[in-house]
């Protein structure tokens, strides 16, 4: 006859051994991710900035995780579709998305439309920094940012100043509003599913300015008579953009210091294991030399090793920084 004692004693043993076997299961599945193929989700049409990176990363992440990184171009509605196409899969580190406050942060926060939420995803990694620039078209009589300001005043009443962005609520757009309410002129938003287009349609003479996302390639298509580079929304500027002046010289424009950043993303939820292998890929491939020489050569700072928690403050920063910048501008998307 079997006792109640050692009933409990059967039981704790089958406790023990469960667990004992239990732990491989866990180990082996932290190294089975991933299994195959990835998804690196970038919120534009190929061509533009964005893309540019995507490119750039993809294969030297994919080395790090021993897989192919397949970029995956979903433009639209400020990078909203794209984001929603991650937050719709499974959160197993399948899709990532490469993005930045443009598409997670500024749409959810102004727009009532947009049904997710920013804290739905979490920061992977930032991959860099990169200051904003004024661009005109070739044929406008602007040269600097006093000609802007003073064409700007004298067509408010008859043809006010057009100008393109990667979308309504994007910081681009908020700028530019923000550009408005300083100089007391209207400026009229035309909303692009990327900067690519909208770079082809200032380029054509379709619209009279853009604020974009500086990158070296500028300054051959100015050199080619493309358009005119005017001014750069930042004091702090690498080598090759020295020659521009910054827009917060301006009396008008003191306190406009304003970058962008791009960040890598997954659907919150993610298992711990998948975000750290992805987070340690992302940090290695930042560091390639070839990397980081092209990144910089295009005018972009490369971000530093930054841990899973730390990335997590920096989403959390960022937030309230845009919040601020929403405040101050006192913009709202009307559908």
């Amino acid at each position: 006859m079997t006792t109640h004692s050692s009933k409990y004693k059967i039981f704790l043993s089958a406790l023990v051994c469960g667990a004992l076997m239990t732990a491989p299961a866990l180990s082996a599945a932290d190294e089975k991710y991933p299994s195959g193929p990835i998804t690196m989700v970038v919120p534009y049409p190929a061509g533009g900035s964005s893309d540019t990176i995507a490119r750039v990363l993809s294969g030297p992440i994919g080395e790090q995780l021993g897989v192919q990184v397949v970029v995956e171009n979903v433009g639209g509605a400020t990078g909203s579709i794209a984001a929603n196409k991650v937050l719709n899969a499974k959160a197993d580190g399948g899709y990532f998305f490469q993005g930045s406050a443009n598409e997670l942060i500024l749409p959810p926060l102004t727009n009532s439309a947009i049904r997710f939420t920013p804290d739905q995803f979490q920061n992977l990694h930032p991959i860099n920094t990169s200051n904003l620039v004024l661009l005109v078209k070739q044929d406008l009589p602007v040269r600097s940012i006093d000609d802007f300001v003073k064409l700007a005043k004298e067509r408010a009443s008859s043809t006010p100043l057009t100008y393109g962005t990667v979308g309504v609520g994007s910081l681009y757009h908020l700028v530019a509003e923000r550009m408005a309410q300083t100089i007391k002129a209207p400026l009229i938003h035309a909303p692009y599913r990327g900067s690519a287009p909208a770079m082809q349609d200032l380029a054509g003479g379709q619209i009279d300015f853009t604020i974009q996302s500086f990158s070296k390639s500028m300054k051959d298509m100015e050199k080619d008579g493309r358009y005119k580079i005017i001014a750069i929304f930042s004091k702090d500027k690498p080598g090759v953009q020295q020659e521009y002046a910054s827009i917060s010289d301006h009396e008008l424009f003191k306190d406009f210091e304003y970058t962008t950043g791009s960040r890598y993303y997954v659907k919150t939820g993610t298992p711990d294991h998948i975000v750290q292998k992805l987070n340690q890929a992302i940090a290695n491939a930042l560091q390639d030399p070839k990397v980081v020489a092209t990144l910089e050569g295009d005018g972009r700072t490369v971000s530093k090793p930054t841990s899973v928690p730390e990335a997590k403050d920096l989403y959390l920063d960022e937030i309230k920084t845009y919040e601020k910048i929403i405040k101050e501008t006192g913009f709202k998307h009307t559908n």
